[in-house]
């Protein structure tokens, strides 16, 4: 530790070392919104305890990457790179995180990584016109990392998972967002921790020990095996405990539903925004957004009016779902069910699972970490693991179709939703 560093006091990981040059980073306008912003959306109003914010994410995220850095020998410039584009590696989070990613990229047609990478190479400002004067002459993450030496380019490429940008060592990318990543290892450290959700937990100290650089590929030798079932498990389990936890999803689709009714011109910047001043947005839009904003403020959520598991369905149920899903059909049933019933629309919600659980398929995800044997050769984790491939078919949520609404009207909703979703 230099003199010069600055220590942050992290709830998860300690001490967080930050030398000058990242620690100006942290004090631009862009990383300071995202201590405004939850990390795990809606989740606070299930689990109390989850109010902690995308900054800290960051952070954690930063202080992995360096712990991995030493422990492989990265170095120079390199090494600056990989702390850069860790740390940054969230900036463009529009509101409540994950939230309402999909209205961001139909209505906008960008998500939240291509807002990152045109926030990190200078190309999107955060700050509102009304708000420039208070930071106008404060330094923004471009100019940060040309004074650090670092092209902003090659920092948004290693974020957008782009590969083949010059220069750039696989390895780079594969920490910030591989089958073994510094992004995941902490949000799912930090969200158990917040949620008290055990299930998160992860021996990062293993994997890291157990990680190899080999060539320009970064892989996990075969002891470390343990530790990365522990991960994959934990990401699985987190999903249906957590992230798809029945409630907090129809708090999300409440949310997805108001943002979804905005006026273009209403949602246009809607990047700039942090949860409170984007809450207050949803009020002065008045109408429906309005009394979603006010529901979800005083917690007075939609039930559930109908909701089939994945392994309940009948083969010909799963497949009218699926074909819903991935024909992007949702709202339109939703509005459907509304219309049959007299509702205005919003009323009614609808989640399904992804087309891939609902026939079978399952999804490969991030469980094809590279293990090498003792002998050098190196293989996928699941032509090793059992629990690798059980994975992978492994729904991030236990229902295939899911229907709500205020809980006044759920029986007459229920009775429709089966009626015209599944015949």
């Amino acid at each position: 530790m230099r003199s010069s560093d600055k220590v942050i006091h992290d709830s998860v990981h300690g001490s967080v070392l930050l030398p000058t040059s990242f620690e100006r980073i942290l004090s631009t306008p862009e990383m300071q919104r995202m201590g405004q912003i939850h990390q795990t959306g809606l989740a606070n109003l299930v689990f109390p305890g989850a109010n902690h914010t995308r900054l800290e994410h960051m952070l954690g995220t930063f202080h992995l990457a360096s712990t991995f850095g030493d422990a492989l020998g990265i170095e120079g410039w390199e090494r600056d790179l990989l702390l850069a584009s860790a740390l940054v590696h969230d900036v463009g989070h529009p509101p409540f995180s994950h939230t309402f990613e999909e209205v961001l990229r139909r209505r906008l047609r960008v998500d939240h990584m291509e807002l990152t990478a045109r926030i990190i190479r200078g190309e999107a400002d955060i700050v509102p016109d009304s708000e420039q004067y208070v930071v106008r002459r404060v330094p923004r993450i471009v100019d940060c990392l040309e004074k650090m030496g670092l092209d902003p380019k090659d920092v948004a490429q290693v974020v957008m998972k782009e590969r083949g940008a010059r220069g750039v060592p696989a390895y780079i990318t594969s920490l910030i967002h591989g089958p073994v990543d510094v992004d995941q290892i902490d949000y799912l450290m930090r969200d158990s921790y917040f949620t008290g959700v055990a299930s998160g937990r992860v021996d990062a100290d293993r994997i890291i020990r157990t990680s190899q650089i080999i060539g320009n590929r970064m892989v996990v030798r075969s002891s470390g095996i343990p530790a990365i079932e522990g991960l994959i498990v934990s990401r699985a389990l987190m999903n249906s405990a957590v992230y798809f936890h029945k409630t907090v999803r129809i708090a999300e689709m409440m949310l997805t539903k108001a943002v979804s009714m905005l006026d273009k011109a209403v949602f246009g910047d809607v990047y700039k925004d942090t949860d409170s001043s984007f809450s207050e947005r949803l009020i002065r839009q008045g109408g429906f957004p309005r009394d979603i904003a006010l529901r979800l403020k005083y917690r007075r959520l939609y039930k559930s009016a109908l909701m089939i598991g994945i392994s309940e369905m009948a083969a010909g149920e799963n497949s009218a779902v699926a074909d819903i899903a991935r024909e992007g059909r949702v709202p339109a049933v939703e509005d459907e069910i509304c219309d049959s019933l007299g509702l205005e629309h919003g009323a009614v919600i609808v989640d399904t699972a992804q087309p891939e659980y609902l026939t079978g398929a399952g999804m490969k995800g991030k469980t094809e970490v590279p293990i090498m044997d003792e002998g050098g050769t190196v293989r996928p984790l699941t032509r090793l693991s059992s629990i690798a491939r059980a994975v992978q078919l492994h729904s991030r949520q236990e229902w295939g179709l899911l229907v709500a609404c205020d809980g006044s009207i759920a029986p007459k909703v229920s009775e429709a939703a089966k009626r015209i979703i599944l015949g």
